[in-house]
């Protein structure tokens, strides 16, 4: 075939929808002639259809410089130029195809969109009123001009316009969401939820009026209510990319992030230019620990879309989750302003070597909280009668479950005598279980959030409680709101465990709840907030019932020691594997198990062997796995006759989890509170000799502890005896601990 006849077939197959099947063909055709500027710009339009931006420019910049006089040329010029965020060019672009066509119609609708995005509503509706005299059917312009008259204070005449839209069109997702959105401006969230309701008693088929019915629900009564009629968007439009963007977002908030992501993955295929879309595909891989897959995503949609701050710092989240902690701080850095200030403080600098420096942390939670200090509410207390000797004390986390905060908190809190404290446990989301259930029988009052609710609506909703103390057990970390607690919500305002790895750089966190250990005298330097230091340990850990009983010592059957680690991949940095590289080769036969979430990703499987081999460690004497579940996880621990614990940031639960299994660990203490956890624990157990202080320690003793296996078969004997009857997990101790604290801090603040 010669090239046009092969051009002429790739036109069919673009006419005919079938986009991936022209693409091989309009390659082929410029091969046969690089010169066909026509089969350049075919190429780059379904290349941009495709989502393929960043493939899309170079045939698109040769059309256009071959094809100058002709409008479509400059007009995807600057729609691919708008869709990386170059809104400059995007104008130009539009420009210029309406010097040659005046009533391009694309580009009046694209230009309207850029005046709107710079503030020029009254320029942008004119732009749009323009391009539908010429296209009056036009859905997709005229729901544009409906989204501008909404944002410039003309919702009736937005909601009309976006009805008359739907009307013609009931499967268009956009339109109702438009429409709803608007009513909700004119009437209020309840009276829309009304008026909605009745058009679809009118028109119960309408898919349009039904996603926008969710979302209002959503807005109203938070996405677990809105659920069922996302599922019912769908089901009357199942390829509408806008309601599938709804339901993953409602279940992505429920938690349901395997359901979620499947929907996200059918919602980019139709809408591939949606960056919110490509990013919420990357968390939902994330978030199913498919990391290669999100990071591939991630990066590709940066490239195709132009970075932006939410893209970034996603990618450092997974990096960091994949052991690649120095690419995690350059993506961090990327996401510039607040957003890096926290990914330094809680997500990636603690895990990093260098920038886990208690020091380095405190410098960034200072910037923070300078910037955080800005445009303050004033609080003003709820009124209300206090108990003499009872205070009103509220929980704020997204984690009252099977999760750390529930592990190290739950039993403590219990201990909590009830008639000195009144307990509000105030939660995003729900989660199921057993400690769930506990949480709730010990509540005085449970508050359920939105885990989507903005800042302010949330301070005036924990300001309503009329707290004495607010304690937050989320932080910096994924469904953490510590941010909003600048706005003072309670007298007294105590961070304490959940993504607890540094200072804070909150404003009106008055205290840190921690221990001796874990913030000696001394340490008050490194921290904004006070130190509201516990006798014993800073948590009481609550072993699973279903622990299997003690194994027995792998070493006797082996007849060798078996090293291991179950922590995630995050807390593995190469001065870690550079470590262990050392204590194998000095310890023959010995071997390293590695359990988490990462390993059972293949690509990040195989780009962590190369690492670890490059730092010395021999893979053939490495076992790695995947996650398990946690009653195997358990069990599995007695595969190994020594816990190695990560540095800087050491493990916590999984420190606790070992010690109750019979496995001692063996840690490096740091300066930061993240870099102390082991400590504290193994303080509390009576295990401080297995706490070493610097790289060399901790090899030199990794070696003798293999060199005396009696030692390691006495100590695995009597190790879970010693931690039940520890201050480790002792619940009323600890309870009475609590107690006084919190006593000591509502005192000062009244003084």
């Amino acid at each position: 075939m010669t090239g046009l006849a092969i051009f002429e077939a790739g036109l069919d197959e673009l006419r005919a929808g079938r986009t991936d099947s022209a693409l091989p063909l309009l390659t082929a055709a410029l091969e046969r002639e690089p010169k066909h500027a026509l089969a350049s710009l075919n190429l780059a339009m379904a290349l941009m259809d495709l989502g393929r931006l960043d493939e899309a420019g170079p045939p698109l910049r040769k059309a256009a410089a071959a094809l100058p006089h002709l409008a479509e040329a400059h007009f995807r010029t600057g729609r691919l130029a708008h869709l990386q965020g170059d809104l400059c060019s995007a104008r130009a672009g539009y420009e210029a195809a309406l010097a040659r066509v005046p009533v391009h119609v694309p580009a009046l609708s694209g230009l309207a969109v850029i005046e709107r995005m710079c503030g020029l509503p009254e320029r942008a509706e004119a732009l749009f009123s323009e391009a539908l005299l010429h296209a009056p059917m036009d859905g997709g312009i005229a729901l544009e001009f409906a989204r501008t008259l909404r944002e410039s204070g003309a919702a009736d005449r937005a909601a009309t316009i976006a009805e008359d839209v739907l009307v013609r069109e009931p499967d268009l997702g956009q339109a109702g969401l438009i429409w709803a959105d608007a009513l909700v401006a004119q009437h209020g969230v309840a009276e829309a939820k009304l008026r909605i309701e009745a058009a679809i008693r009118a028109d119960p088929l309408c898919a349009a009026r039904v996603a926008g019915l969710a979302s209002v629900i959503e807005a109203l009564d938070g996405p677990a209510a809105a659920l069922p009629q996302w599922r019912l968007a769908k089901v009357l439009a199942p390829d509408d990319g806008q309601i599938l963007s709804g339901l993953g977002h409602s279940l992505w908030r429920q938690r349901q992030y395997k359901d979620a992501l499947e929907v996200f993955e059918r919602a980019v295929r139709l809408l591939p230019n949606e960056r919110k879309l490509r990013v919420a595909l990357g968390e939902q891989l994330l978030r199913t620990h498919r990391f290669a897959e999100a990071k591939d995503m991630l990066e590709r949609t940066m490239r195709d879309l132009g970075s932006d701050y939410r893209g970034q710092a996603t990618l450092a989240l997974v990096q960091v989750s994949q052991g690649l902690q120095d690419d995690a701080m350059v993506s961090a850095a990327a996401t510039g302003g607040e957003n890096e200030m926290l990914l330094r403080l809680c997500s990636v600098g603690p895990y990093h070597s260098e920038q886990a420096d208690p020091a380095r942390l405190l410098e960034v939670a200072v910037r923070l909280h300078e910037g955080l200090s800005q445009g303050l509410d004033p609080y003003c207390p709820v009124p209300r009668i206090r108990s003499k000797d009872r205070l009103r004390v509220g929980f704020l986390s997204a984690n009252f479950g099977t999760h750390p905060v529930g592990w190290f908190t739950l039993a403590g809190i219990e201990s909590l005598p009830r008639d000195g404290f009144e307990l509000v446990f105030l939660a995003f989301g729900e989660r199921g279980g057993a400690l769930a259930q506990r949480y709730r029988d010990r509540a005085d009052a449970w508050g359920a959030l939105d885990p989507g609710i903005g800042e302010m609506a949330l301070v005036e909703r924990l300001r309503a409680e009329g707290l004495d103390i607010l304690i937050d057990l989320g932080g910096h970390g994924l469904g953490g709101r510590l941010r909003a607690l600048r706005h003072r919500c309670a007298p007294v305002q105590i961070k304490w465990v959940g993504s607890q790895s540094a200072t804070t750089g909150v404003p009106n966190i008055d205290w840190m709840l921690t221990d001796d250990w874990e913030t000696p005298q001394g340490f008050e330097r490194h921290y904004l907030e006070r130190l509201l230091r516990l006798p014993d340990g800073y948590v009481c850990y609550e072993p699973p019932s279903y622990a299997p009983p003690v194994a027995a010592p792998p070493l006797r059957a082996r007849g060798h020691v078996t090293f291991g680690c179950y922590n995630n991949m995050a807390k593995i940095t190469p001065r870690v594997l550079a470590c262990w590289a050392r204590i194998l080769n000095a310890v023959p036969e010995s071997r390293l198990v590695l359990r988490t979430h990462a390993l059972a990703d293949a690509p990040t499987r195989e780009a962590f062997i190369k690492r670890a081999t490059a730092m010395g460690l021999p893979p053939e004497r490495m076992d790695l796995h995947g996650a398990i579940p946690h009653a195997e996880l358990l069990a599995a621990y007695g595969d190994i006759d020594i816990s190695l614990d990560p540095f800087p940031y050491n493990g916590g639960l999984t420190v606790c989890e070992s010690l109750w299994m019979g496995v001692p660990v063996l840690t490096l203490a740091g300066g930061g509170f993240a870099a102390r956890h082991a400590l504290s624990h193994l303080s509390n157990v009576g295990l401080v000799d297995w706490v070493t202080y610097d790289e060399e320690g901790y090899v030199a003793q990794a070696i003798a502890r293999a060199a005396d296996p009696e030692a390691l078969v006495t100590l695995r004997a009597t190790l879970r005896e010693r931690v039940s009857v520890s201050p480790l997990c002792d619940a009323p101790r600890f309870g009475r601990n609590l107690a006084d604290a919190l006593r000591r801090a509502w005192a000062e603040a009244q003084a």
